[in-house]
């Protein structure tokens, strides 16, 4: 089993990589072998539009993520919240995934996690996220991991350890790895 994983944050001390960091520690080998994507990738992207996809097709380091992202058995993305939404540029990405194949991660289980300092913990964010690769035939998880108030890797290893948050951080996990069993 093979699990494509970003965080969509290439900031130093980044909340949303730390808390991709401690997701897959919480998963302890049951998500299998995981490829994570370099967030760089995005930010290298250049803006979407019909004219250069015209002139110059997608670009390669897409097409290449389209590859791995068609391989997987398995999603998982980090994202902070821009204004209530994604990153531009991770939406950007998506953009140019779409135009390569709109039924890229087609059945593919894919659990969405954020952290953020503010008290919604990126909650926003990642509800934007969701209809932009549902598009795209993720299978994403009911239940979503959000990490609110947090201002250290320190804070959301903690959040992991309170028993009252783990409630919810195990419902997306375990939907998670039950959709990852189902696919075997």
């Amino acid at each position: 089993m093979t699990i494509i994983a970003l965080a969509a944050s290439s900031r130093d001390q980044s909340l949303n990589v730390a808390l991709l960091d401690v997701i897959l520690t919480a998963l302890d080998g049951a998500a299998g072998q995981v490829e994570r994507v370099d967030y760089r990738l995005f930010e290298d992207t250049p803006q979407y539009s019909a004219r250069r996809e015209a002139a110059e097709g997608p670009p390669q380091g897409m097409k290449d993520l389209a590859d791995k992202i068609s391989a997987a058995d398995g999603l998982i993305f980090v994202t902070p919240e821009y204004n209530h939404a994604i990153p531009g540029s991770f939406k950007n990405g998506i953009d140019w995934l779409s135009r390569i194949s709109v039924t890229l991660m087609a059945v593919k289980p894919t659990l969405i996690g954020g952290a953020s300092a503010s008290p919604y913990g990126a909650w926003r964010g990642m509800k934007s996220l969701r209809p932009s690769i549902e598009l795209l035939g993720a299978l994403t998880m009911p239940y979503m991991i959000s990490m609110s108030g947090v201002g250290s890797k320190a804070d959301i290893e903690a959040r992991f350890q309170d028993p009252m948050a783990r409630v919810r951080i195990d419902a997306a996990l375990n939907a998670f790895r039950g959709q990852m069993a189902a696919k075997q």
